[in-house]
Protein backbone atom coordinates (compact mmCIF):
# COMPACT_ATOMS: atom_id res chain seq x y z
CA UNK A 1 0.00 0.00 0.00
CA UNK A 2 1.09 3.48 -0.71
CA UNK A 3 1.48 5.73 2.00
CA UNK A 4 -0.83 9.22 1.50
CA UNK A 5 1.85 12.32 1.70
CA UNK A 6 2.35 13.81 5.21
CA UNK A 7 3.26 17.59 6.03
CA UNK A 8 6.58 17.99 8.10
CA UNK A 9 5.94 19.07 11.82
CA UNK A 10 5.33 22.65 12.42
CA UNK A 11 7.10 24.95 15.12
CA UNK A 12 4.51 26.53 17.93
CA UNK A 13 3.99 27.53 21.57
CA UNK A 14 1.34 25.68 23.61
CA UNK A 15 -2.32 27.62 23.19
CA UNK A 16 -4.05 28.72 25.84
CA UNK A 17 -6.59 25.88 27.23
CA UNK A 18 -9.59 27.93 26.10
CA UNK A 19 -8.13 27.78 22.69
CA UNK A 20 -8.28 25.41 19.81
CA UNK A 21 -4.42 24.77 18.70
CA UNK A 22 -3.86 24.97 15.18
CA UNK A 23 -3.35 21.69 13.00
CA UNK A 24 0.70 21.80 12.81
CA UNK A 25 1.00 22.11 16.93
CA UNK A 26 0.61 18.18 16.71
CA UNK A 27 1.47 17.09 13.27
CA UNK A 28 2.98 13.89 12.90
CA UNK A 29 5.85 12.35 10.53
CA UNK A 30 6.27 9.35 8.60
CA UNK A 31 9.19 7.31 9.00
CA UNK A 32 9.73 4.38 7.15
CA UNK A 33 13.18 3.35 8.15
CA UNK A 34 15.82 4.00 10.65
CA UNK A 35 18.38 5.71 8.30
CA UNK A 36 19.46 6.87 4.93
CA UNK A 37 21.73 2.98 5.49
CA UNK A 38 18.77 0.80 6.30
CA UNK A 39 15.87 -0.55 4.46
CA UNK A 40 12.61 0.18 5.00
CA UNK A 41 11.20 -1.35 7.88
CA UNK A 42 8.29 -3.76 5.80
CA UNK A 43 11.41 -4.66 3.35
CA UNK A 44 13.29 -6.05 6.05
CA UNK A 45 10.46 -7.74 7.15
CA UNK A 46 10.08 -9.57 3.84
CA UNK A 47 13.52 -10.26 4.13
CA UNK A 48 12.69 -11.90 7.46
CA UNK A 49 10.04 -13.90 6.35
CA UNK A 50 11.57 -15.66 3.68
CA UNK A 51 13.68 -17.54 6.02
CA UNK A 52 10.98 -17.70 9.03
CA UNK A 53 7.57 -19.30 9.22
CA UNK A 54 4.89 -16.99 8.19
CA UNK A 55 2.42 -16.75 11.40
CA UNK A 56 -1.33 -16.35 11.36
CA UNK A 57 -3.15 -14.47 13.67
CA UNK A 58 -5.89 -16.95 14.24
CA UNK A 59 -4.73 -20.35 12.25
CA UNK A 60 -1.46 -20.42 14.25
CA UNK A 61 -1.55 -17.75 17.26
CA UNK A 62 -5.25 -18.25 18.58
CA UNK A 63 -5.49 -21.85 17.87
CA UNK A 64 -2.01 -22.77 19.11
CA UNK A 65 -2.47 -20.57 22.26
CA UNK A 66 -0.73 -21.91 25.51
CA UNK A 67 -2.58 -19.68 27.65
CA UNK A 68 -5.83 -19.29 29.80
CA UNK A 69 -7.41 -16.38 31.56
CA UNK A 70 -8.36 -17.57 34.85
CA UNK A 71 -11.77 -17.33 35.86
CA UNK A 72 -12.95 -14.20 37.41
CA UNK A 73 -13.46 -14.65 41.07
CA UNK A 74 -13.08 -11.49 42.43
CA UNK A 75 -11.26 -8.00 41.76
CA UNK A 76 -8.41 -9.01 43.63
CA UNK A 77 -5.80 -12.02 43.99
CA UNK A 78 -4.17 -10.33 47.24
CA UNK A 79 -5.13 -8.52 50.48
CA UNK A 80 -6.45 -5.46 48.22
CA UNK A 81 -9.89 -6.38 47.13
CA UNK A 82 -11.48 -3.99 44.26
CA UNK A 83 -14.83 -3.53 43.17
CA UNK A 84 -17.01 -4.33 40.43
CA UNK A 85 -17.15 -1.73 38.05
CA UNK A 86 -20.64 0.01 36.75
CA UNK A 87 -22.16 -2.09 34.20
CA UNK A 88 -20.23 -4.84 34.46
CA UNK A 89 -20.62 -7.56 31.51
CA UNK A 90 -17.84 -9.67 31.27
CA UNK A 91 -14.68 -10.21 32.19
CA UNK A 92 -11.90 -12.46 33.05
CA UNK A 93 -8.13 -12.55 34.75
CA UNK A 94 -4.71 -13.69 33.68
CA UNK A 95 -3.63 -17.06 33.26
CA UNK A 96 -2.88 -18.04 36.95
CA UNK A 97 -0.88 -20.76 36.16
CA UNK A 98 1.21 -20.83 32.91
CA UNK A 99 4.64 -18.52 33.40
CA UNK A 100 4.95 -16.17 30.43
CA UNK A 101 8.60 -16.68 28.50
CA UNK A 102 10.62 -14.82 31.45
CA UNK A 103 9.19 -17.22 33.79
CA UNK A 104 6.10 -14.88 35.29
CA UNK A 105 3.11 -14.38 35.89
CA UNK A 106 1.21 -12.54 33.96
CA UNK A 107 -1.16 -11.28 36.85
CA UNK A 108 1.57 -11.10 38.91
CA UNK A 109 4.66 -9.66 37.60
CA UNK A 110 5.96 -6.50 38.21
CA UNK A 111 8.29 -6.93 35.06
CA UNK A 112 5.70 -5.98 32.49
CA UNK A 113 2.34 -3.79 32.77
CA UNK A 114 -0.42 -4.20 30.52
CA UNK A 115 -1.59 -1.13 28.89
CA UNK A 116 -3.51 -0.14 25.80
CA UNK A 117 -6.61 -2.62 24.67
CA UNK A 118 -8.43 -2.64 21.31
CA UNK A 119 -10.71 -5.06 19.82
CA UNK A 120 -10.90 -6.84 16.20
CA UNK A 121 -14.35 -4.53 16.54
CA UNK A 122 -11.80 -1.85 15.51
CA UNK A 123 -10.00 -3.92 13.47
CA UNK A 124 -12.19 -5.03 10.82
CA UNK A 125 -15.72 -3.73 12.25
CA UNK A 126 -16.75 -7.43 13.92
CA UNK A 127 -14.22 -10.53 13.91
CA UNK A 128 -10.99 -11.55 12.21
CA UNK A 129 -11.28 -15.67 10.68
CA UNK A 130 -14.92 -15.69 12.25
CA UNK A 131 -13.09 -14.51 15.79
CA UNK A 132 -13.42 -12.27 18.17
CA UNK A 133 -9.91 -10.71 19.36
CA UNK A 134 -8.95 -8.67 22.13
CA UNK A 135 -5.45 -7.24 21.55
CA UNK A 136 -3.42 -5.60 24.62
CA UNK A 137 -0.36 -3.91 25.03
CA UNK A 138 2.26 -4.52 27.92
CA UNK A 139 6.05 -2.30 28.57
CA UNK A 140 8.81 -4.23 29.99
CA UNK A 141 9.62 -2.61 33.14
CA UNK A 142 13.21 -1.75 35.45
CA UNK A 143 15.44 -4.12 34.45
CA UNK A 144 12.81 -5.52 31.73
CA UNK A 145 12.69 -2.31 29.82
CA UNK A 146 14.78 -3.37 27.61
CA UNK A 147 13.16 -6.63 26.56
CA UNK A 148 10.81 -4.23 24.65
CA UNK A 149 6.98 -4.44 24.32
CA UNK A 150 4.60 -7.23 24.08
CA UNK A 151 0.47 -7.64 22.66
CA UNK A 152 -1.58 -10.58 23.97
CA UNK A 153 -4.09 -11.28 21.34
CA UNK A 154 -7.00 -13.05 23.33
CA UNK A 155 -9.84 -15.08 21.83
CA UNK A 156 -13.10 -13.87 23.31
CA UNK A 157 -15.65 -15.25 21.07
CA UNK A 158 -19.38 -16.29 22.96
CA UNK A 159 -17.25 -14.56 26.13
CA UNK A 160 -15.39 -17.89 27.46
CA UNK A 161 -14.48 -17.94 31.33
CA UNK A 162 -11.41 -18.84 30.55
CA UNK A 163 -10.33 -17.00 27.33
CA UNK A 164 -7.43 -18.52 25.22
CA UNK A 165 -4.40 -16.10 24.43
CA UNK A 166 -0.78 -15.59 23.74
CA UNK A 167 1.70 -12.93 23.78
CA UNK A 168 3.34 -11.86 20.64
CA UNK A 169 6.70 -9.76 20.69
CA UNK A 170 7.25 -6.15 19.17
CA UNK A 171 9.78 -5.72 17.41
CA UNK A 172 11.93 -3.79 14.48
CA UNK A 173 13.40 -4.96 11.74
CA UNK A 174 16.55 -4.25 10.22
CA UNK A 175 18.10 -4.66 6.94
CA UNK A 176 21.48 -2.56 5.75
CA UNK A 177 21.33 -1.35 2.38
CA UNK A 178 23.39 -3.91 -0.21
CA UNK A 179 22.77 -6.08 2.57
CA UNK A 180 20.54 -9.81 1.43
CA UNK A 181 19.64 -10.61 5.60
CA UNK A 182 17.65 -9.27 7.60
CA UNK A 183 18.19 -9.02 11.72
CA UNK A 184 15.13 -8.10 14.75
CA UNK A 185 15.75 -6.27 17.85
CA UNK A 186 12.43 -5.75 20.48
CA UNK A 187 11.43 -2.03 20.72
CA UNK A 188 11.99 -0.34 23.76
CA UNK A 189 8.80 1.67 24.24
CA UNK A 190 6.21 2.51 26.72
CA UNK A 191 3.55 0.77 24.71
CA UNK A 192 0.84 3.17 26.56
CA UNK A 193 -2.46 2.51 24.58
CA UNK A 194 -2.97 0.16 21.23
CA UNK A 195 -5.68 1.11 18.47
CA UNK A 196 -6.36 -1.93 15.65
CA UNK A 197 -6.74 -0.25 12.19
CA UNK A 198 -7.09 -3.26 9.56
CA UNK A 199 -3.56 -5.13 9.56
CA UNK A 200 -2.19 -2.85 11.72
CA UNK A 201 -1.94 -2.30 15.24
CA UNK A 202 -1.08 1.13 16.23
CA UNK A 203 0.71 1.71 19.60
CA UNK A 204 1.50 5.00 21.15
CA UNK A 205 5.04 5.47 22.72
CA UNK A 206 5.89 7.84 24.67
CA UNK A 207 9.34 9.61 24.10
CA UNK A 208 12.12 7.13 24.51
CA UNK A 209 15.31 6.41 25.45
CA UNK A 210 16.37 5.07 21.88
CA UNK A 211 16.14 5.61 18.32
CA UNK A 212 14.16 5.84 16.41
CA UNK A 213 11.16 5.91 19.18
CA UNK A 214 12.90 9.22 21.05
CA UNK A 215 10.38 11.70 19.63
CA UNK A 216 7.24 9.92 20.76
CA UNK A 217 4.44 9.53 18.95
CA UNK A 218 2.62 6.46 17.44
CA UNK A 219 4.26 3.02 15.64
CA UNK A 220 2.33 0.70 13.26
CA UNK A 221 3.08 -3.08 13.42
CA UNK A 222 1.95 -4.99 10.37
CA UNK A 223 -0.62 -8.11 11.04
CA UNK A 224 0.53 -9.92 7.69
CA UNK A 225 4.22 -10.06 8.58
CA UNK A 226 3.68 -11.55 11.75
CA UNK A 227 6.35 -14.38 11.72
CA UNK A 228 7.12 -17.31 14.13
CA UNK A 229 10.73 -17.60 15.29
CA UNK A 230 12.73 -20.88 16.18
CA UNK A 231 16.34 -21.90 17.52
CA UNK A 232 18.45 -18.14 17.68
CA UNK A 233 16.08 -16.21 16.42
CA UNK A 234 14.00 -17.62 19.50
CA UNK A 235 16.63 -17.03 22.01
CA UNK A 236 16.54 -13.17 20.69
CA UNK A 237 13.39 -12.77 21.15
CA UNK A 238 13.48 -13.94 24.79
CA UNK A 239 11.57 -17.07 24.29
CA UNK A 240 8.56 -16.01 22.61
CA UNK A 241 7.04 -17.99 19.61
CA UNK A 242 5.95 -14.84 17.47
CA UNK A 243 7.73 -12.01 16.54
CA UNK A 244 5.51 -8.78 15.31
CA UNK A 245 7.74 -6.23 13.07
CA UNK A 246 7.50 -2.82 12.88
CA UNK A 247 6.08 -1.17 9.41
CA UNK A 248 6.02 2.49 9.83
CA UNK A 249 5.45 5.35 12.38
CA UNK A 250 4.78 8.66 12.96
CA UNK A 251 6.40 10.82 15.08
CA UNK A 252 5.46 13.31 17.55
CA UNK A 253 7.42 16.69 15.61
CA UNK A 254 4.70 19.08 16.30
CA UNK A 255 5.42 22.32 18.68
CA UNK A 256 2.06 21.35 21.23
CA UNK A 257 4.45 18.83 22.46
CA UNK A 258 1.86 16.03 23.21
CA UNK A 259 2.34 13.16 25.10
CA UNK A 260 1.44 10.34 23.65
CA UNK A 261 0.03 8.09 26.52
CA UNK A 262 -3.01 6.39 25.54
CA UNK A 263 -4.58 5.59 22.00
CA UNK A 264 -7.93 4.24 20.71
CA UNK A 265 -9.99 4.20 17.28
CA UNK A 266 -12.99 6.06 16.77
CA UNK A 267 -15.31 4.76 14.04
CA UNK A 268 -18.54 6.02 15.45
CA UNK A 269 -18.69 9.25 13.29
CA UNK A 270 -21.30 7.38 10.10
CA UNK A 271 -20.35 10.84 7.65
CA UNK A 272 -16.65 11.30 8.61
CA UNK A 273 -13.44 8.89 8.69
CA UNK A 274 -12.48 6.80 11.20
CA UNK A 275 -9.56 8.46 13.09
CA UNK A 276 -7.00 7.74 15.51
CA UNK A 277 -7.56 9.34 19.13
CA UNK A 278 -4.56 10.06 21.35
CA UNK A 279 -5.02 11.54 25.10
CA UNK A 280 -2.08 12.12 27.29
CA UNK A 281 -1.57 11.82 31.12
CA UNK A 282 -0.81 14.89 33.19
CA UNK A 283 -0.56 15.38 37.07
CA UNK A 284 0.99 18.48 36.69
CA UNK A 285 -1.55 20.45 35.73
CA UNK A 286 -5.45 20.49 36.10
CA UNK A 287 -6.70 18.67 32.71
CA UNK A 288 -4.61 16.82 29.81
CA UNK A 289 -5.27 16.95 26.05
CA UNK A 290 -6.83 14.65 23.75
CA UNK A 291 -6.32 14.65 19.83
CA UNK A 292 -7.40 13.54 17.00
CA UNK A 293 -6.25 13.06 13.54
CA UNK A 294 -8.30 11.21 10.61
CA UNK A 295 -7.45 7.54 8.68
CA UNK A 296 -7.25 7.29 5.24
CA UNK A 297 -9.31 3.95 4.11
CA UNK A 298 -5.81 2.27 3.71
CA UNK A 299 -5.16 2.58 7.70
CA UNK A 300 -2.39 5.75 7.28
CA UNK A 301 -2.90 8.59 8.46
CA UNK A 302 -4.23 11.14 5.76
CA UNK A 303 -1.75 13.77 6.05
CA UNK A 304 -0.20 13.97 9.83
CA UNK A 305 -2.17 16.82 10.72
CA UNK A 306 -4.81 16.71 14.31
CA UNK A 307 -7.98 17.52 12.97
CA UNK A 308 -9.38 18.18 16.69
CA UNK A 309 -8.34 18.65 20.10
CA UNK A 310 -9.97 19.53 23.28
CA UNK A 311 -9.35 18.74 27.05
CA UNK A 312 -10.16 16.19 29.25
CA UNK A 313 -9.36 16.15 33.27
CA UNK A 314 -6.33 15.39 35.46
CA UNK A 315 -5.61 11.39 35.56
CA UNK A 316 -7.17 10.27 32.86
CA UNK A 317 -5.54 6.95 31.82
CA UNK A 318 -7.55 6.09 28.70
CA UNK A 319 -10.05 7.82 26.27
CA UNK A 320 -12.79 7.25 23.77
CA UNK A 321 -14.55 9.45 21.35
CA UNK A 322 -18.25 8.35 20.57
CA UNK A 323 -19.75 10.95 18.27
CA UNK A 324 -19.88 13.91 19.29
CA UNK A 325 -18.90 12.88 23.26
CA UNK A 326 -16.18 11.22 24.81
CA UNK A 327 -15.72 8.86 27.96
CA UNK A 328 -12.55 8.89 30.32
CA UNK A 329 -11.04 6.14 32.95
CA UNK A 330 -9.78 7.77 35.27
CA UNK A 331 -7.10 6.94 38.38
CA UNK A 332 -8.04 8.18 42.02
CA UNK A 333 -5.51 9.13 43.74
CA UNK A 334 -5.56 7.37 46.97
CA UNK A 335 -3.71 8.40 50.35
CA UNK A 336 0.22 8.43 50.21
CA UNK A 337 1.91 5.50 51.89
CA UNK A 338 5.48 6.70 53.63
CA UNK A 339 7.83 5.35 50.56
CA UNK A 340 5.39 7.07 48.29
CA UNK A 341 7.71 7.36 44.92
CA UNK A 342 7.63 7.49 40.91
CA UNK A 343 6.96 4.45 38.48
CA UNK A 344 7.53 5.70 35.12
CA UNK A 345 5.83 9.07 36.02
CA UNK A 346 2.36 7.92 35.66
CA UNK A 347 1.53 5.02 38.57
CA UNK A 348 2.70 6.14 42.45
CA UNK A 349 2.30 3.81 45.19
CA UNK A 350 -0.69 4.66 47.23
CA UNK A 351 -3.46 3.02 48.63
CA UNK A 352 -5.11 1.95 45.74
CA UNK A 353 -8.89 3.27 45.41
CA UNK A 354 -11.37 2.00 42.32
CA UNK A 355 -10.80 4.16 39.01
CA UNK A 356 -13.93 6.44 37.86
CA UNK A 357 -15.13 6.28 34.47
CA UNK A 358 -16.19 10.26 33.01
CA UNK A 359 -18.38 11.47 30.24
CA UNK A 360 -17.43 14.27 28.72
CA UNK A 361 -20.92 15.67 26.58
CA UNK A 362 -20.17 17.35 23.60
CA UNK A 363 -16.63 17.53 24.55
CA UNK A 364 -17.19 20.65 25.99
CA UNK A 365 -17.27 21.89 29.46
CA UNK A 366 -16.31 20.25 32.18
CA UNK A 367 -16.79 15.80 32.20
CA UNK A 368 -19.00 14.27 34.49
CA UNK A 369 -18.80 11.10 36.66
CA UNK A 370 -20.49 8.48 35.03
CA UNK A 371 -19.34 4.73 36.96
CA UNK A 372 -16.58 3.13 38.98
CA UNK A 373 -14.19 1.07 37.13
CA UNK A 374 -11.92 -1.30 38.71
CA UNK A 375 -8.49 -0.29 40.81
CA UNK A 376 -5.55 0.73 38.46
CA UNK A 377 -7.78 1.86 35.18
CA UNK A 378 -5.97 1.90 31.66
CA UNK A 379 -7.09 1.98 28.50
CA UNK A 380 -10.36 2.17 26.93
CA UNK A 381 -12.39 0.90 23.54
CA UNK A 382 -15.64 0.83 22.04
CA UNK A 383 -17.65 -2.00 21.05
CA UNK A 384 -21.05 -1.03 20.16
CA UNK A 385 -22.72 0.55 23.56
CA UNK A 386 -20.04 -0.98 25.60
CA UNK A 387 -16.49 -0.40 26.37
CA UNK A 388 -13.30 -2.69 27.08
CA UNK A 389 -10.79 -1.93 29.82
CA UNK A 390 -8.33 -3.22 31.37
CA UNK A 391 -6.33 -2.43 35.04
CA UNK A 392 -2.75 -2.49 35.17
CA UNK A 393 -1.54 -3.39 39.16
CA UNK A 394 -0.08 -6.79 39.85
CA UNK A 395 -2.79 -9.36 41.85
CA UNK A 396 -5.68 -6.69 41.30
CA UNK A 397 -5.36 -7.29 36.97
CA UNK A 398 -8.35 -8.09 34.72
CA UNK A 399 -9.83 -7.54 31.65
CA UNK A 400 -13.15 -6.30 31.28
CA UNK A 401 -16.00 -4.89 29.51
CA UNK A 402 -18.76 -2.65 30.36
CA UNK A 403 -22.66 -1.88 29.03
CA UNK A 404 -22.70 1.85 28.98
CA UNK A 405 -26.26 1.01 28.68
CA UNK A 406 -26.96 -0.19 32.15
Amino acid sequence: MAAAPLAAGAGGLLVPSTARAAPGDFALTMRLSPSQYHRDWHDAADTLRRRLPRADLVEDVLRRAKRAGGVLKGWGDGPVKGVEPTGFDYGFAWDPDTKDPHRKLDGETTQWYPQGISTSVDGYGGTVGGRKVVAVSWYGYGNYEYRGARISFIDVTGDPKQPRYEHVLLVEPSQLHGNDTATFKPVVMHAGGVAWVGNFLYVANLPGLLAPFKQGGVSAFDLTRMVKVQGADKRKAFNYDYILPLHHLYENRGGGRLRHSQLSLDRTRPDEPHSLVVSEFRDDGPRGRVVRWSLAPTGYLTDGLSDEDWLSKPYVQGAVAVGGDAYYAANVRGKKGPKDNEEDGENRKRTPKPGQLWLHKGRKGSPKRHGTLAIGPEDLSYDAGRLWCLAEHPRLRRVYRIDLRR
